[in-house]
This record gives C-alpha cells, sequence and structure tokens, in this order.
C-alpha cells in the first residue's frame, strides 16, 4: 500500500510540475513570420518555429489572423510542389475535404497551429487559407520555399547509424552457425 502511494505521489508531482511547462506558449520559438493578405482585408499572420524551412525537417506553424481567432475556423490546404493536395506530414487532428481545420496551438492557444509537422519534399509549397466567419470567407495565399532536408542524404545517415550494430550482427551469426555445428554433430540419445 505505501508504495502505491508512493508511485501515486511521483506521479502527481511530475504531472504537476510538467503542466506550466507544457501549456506555456511558444516563448521564442517562432523564429520568422510572414503575413498572407486575405480577401477582406484582414491579414493572417503565420509564424515558423525553423528558417529557412527544409524538407523533412519537423516545425511548428503557428496562425494568427487580425481580430484573433474567436467565433471563426480556420482552414488550410497545403499543396506541395507536385501537386499533392494532402502533402504535409505530421499530427493533423482533422480534414474537410483536402484541407486541414486549423485546431488551437497546444502550447499557445490564443492562436491556431500545427505542432511537428513537415514538408516532405522540397520545393515552393502553397499554403491556401480560408476563414470563415458569420456565413462569410476569405480566402489567402502563402508559398512557402522548402529548402533541401537537413544533413546528409537518408541512406548515408542510416548506413552511419547502424554501423555499430555491425559486430553485433557478426557475433550472432557466428554463434549461430556453432550452435548448428554442434546440433548436427550430436547424436540423438535417451537419458531417461
Amino acid at each position: 500500500m505505501r508504495r502505491v502511494l508512493v508511485a501515486l505521489a511521483a506521479a502527481l508531482t511530475v504531472t504537476t510540475a510538467a503542466g506550466p511547462a507544457a501549456a506555456a506558449p511558444l516563448p521564442g520559438e517562432i523564429v520568422h513570420t510572414e503575413t498572407v493578405s486575405m480577401s477582406d482585408g484582414a491579414p493572417i499572420t503565420v509564424g515558423f518555429t525553423e528558417w529557412p524551412v527544409r524538407a523533412l525537417q519537423s516545425l511548428d506553424f503557428t496562425f494568427e489572423p487580425a481580430g484573433g481567432i474567436s467565433g471563426r475556423t480556420g482552414l488550410v490546404t497545403t499543396v506541395s510542389p507536385s501537386g499533392d493536395r494532402k502533402g504535409l506530414k505530421g499530427i493533423v487532428l482533422q480534414r474537410r475535404g483536402d484541407a486541414i481545420v486549423l485546431p488551437r496551438h497546444p502550447r499557445a492557444g490564443q492562436v491556431w497551429g500545427l505542432d511537428v509537422v513537415s514538408l516532405p519534399e522540397e520545393g515552393t509549397w502553397r499554403f491556401e487559407f480560408a476563414v470563415e466567419r458569420a456565413g462569410a470567407t476569405s480566402t489567402g495565399v502563402l508559398p512557402v520555399q522548402a529548402i533541401g532536408q537537413p544533413g546528409p542524404p537518408l541512406g548515408l545517415s542510416w548506413t552511419i547509424a547502424l554501423l555499430p550494430w555491425a559486430p553485433v550482427v557478426v557475433l550472432v551469426a557466428a554463434g549461430w552457425a556453432r550452435t548448428r555445428a554442434i546440433r548436427r554433430n550430436a547424436k540423438p540419445g535417451w537419458s531417461g
């Protein structure tokens, strides 16, 4: 019983301590913003946690329309350089057709946002916005240039990452071959 109470107290302490950090707005994480002119004249400010945007790099986007997000629904359709309208990779909670329904950002509840997403190919992406409010819809487009992925090519990265496991593979293969030879040479017997 005492161990259970200690475990519950530890879990409560960790949860309580992690809560404020997880709920904190993106302090200093937005490194670049772009302003999108909408058809109704009210712009949207798009924030990026990484700039320049690289293909296959995980980042957060924030979307803040002038006047705030209350009473509005935001939609964004991401169009890849190859024309794929569902090209964005990562955590996407809800879609309406090809468009992503913009949720509140998990760490900045006053804006819409996408948390931990990536653009899987390099080239010019199109972010097509639609903001719905009281039966009216305004639209706008933001081109985003994604440059090559960071670091070496994926094949080389995986090869280097798996290289330390080569001796393990050799040892397992040698052990398997040795026990196989022992099993072949063993005579069946019964000791009962």
